[in-house]
């Protein structure tokens, strides 16, 4: 009776957490639909209620999107800027690691503990000391005001994660480095960085996430010249209507570079959020 009581448990437990898998599976693929459907859909067939399940697609929002209007800007604006502040912020935020790591001071080992507190400061507050300040500088409607600010909003956690991998790494490997003759700089690109790959590719796919989809900074610092995607797309909402079609090819495509990124990625991104870069 216990065996058949722990099996039917088993069996209850089993049940529920594929129901909540199902349902977290459908709150996630629902909206992607929605969108990338809406693209293909004529604009009488977005605003139908309820929307229909088949339909003949159709590329006119595309072919708009892609002829008439500024898109291919748009997505070089962001494919600047993103690459930019990544490499700006996985170079600088290993580099902090490493210095954490050979620090010797207590308080410099302590730092990486509140790092983080700088993500915790909401960003709606410092839009207007930095709006200031990269106007005083010459910077606004320029790539460096986005690649600055996005760099410096990602860095404490960038060099957060990092600290975590390189506390891994034995204190005897880089003293045997350096009684080789390696200089500070030799071990950090020869022996660190060889061993990051994990926390690497975790912070490079963070931080173009987050590159990639911001709006608050960059409709304050960019201009009609170096408008990213986001900001392109959020011009298609007017006062009056929105044109949902090329709002959602719009999406559909600038969705595509993330998700192959995450797909490639994703066995390190996993890795990277969990344990340290040494094993064993």
């Amino acid at each position: 009776m216990k065996r058949r009581r722990h099996t039917y448990k088993q069996i209850i437990w089993t049940a529920i957490i594929l129901a909540a898998l199902a349902v977290l599976l459908v709150w996630t693929i629902v909206p992607i639909y929605i969108v990338v459907s809406n693209s293909f859909r004529k604009t009488l067939e977005i605003k139908q209620m309820p929307p229909k399940l088949f339909f003949e697609p159709i590329f006119s929002h595309y072919q708009k999107l892609l002829s008439f209007d500024r898109f291919e800007v748009y997505f070089r604006n962001s494919t600047i800027i993103s690459i930019g502040s990544t490499a700006l912020t996985v170079f600088l935020g290993s580099l902090a690691a490493y210095g954490l790591k050979i620090c010797k001071s207590k308080l410099g080992r302590r730092i990486s503990n509140v790092l983080l507190l700088g993500k915790m400061v909401p960003a709606i507050t410092i839009l207007m000391p930095l709006f200031v300040m990269m106007n005083r500088a010459n910077l606004t409607g320029t790539y460096l005001a986005p690649i600055i600010t996005l760099s410096c909003m990602s860095l404490p956690f960038v060099t957060w994660l990092m600290t975590g991998f390189i506390a891994d790494i034995p204190n005897e490997l880089i003293e045997a480095a350096g009684m080789e003759g390696c200089s500070r700089v030799s071990i950090f690109t020869r022996i660190i960085m060889p061993l990051l790959k994990p926390a690497l590719a975790s912070a490079i796919i963070l931080v173009v996430k987050s590159s990639w989809n911001e709006l608050l900074f960059s409709l304050q610092l960019t201009n009609l010249n170096t408008y990213p995607l986001t900001v392109g797309i959020a011009r298609y909402v007017g006062s009056v209507s929105v044109d949902w079609g090329k709002c959602s090819a719009a999406a559909t495509i600038t969705m595509v570079p993330i998700i192959i990124i995450g797909f490639f990625m994703q066995k390190y991104l996993v890795s990277g959020m969990t344990a340290g870069a040494v094993k064993g």
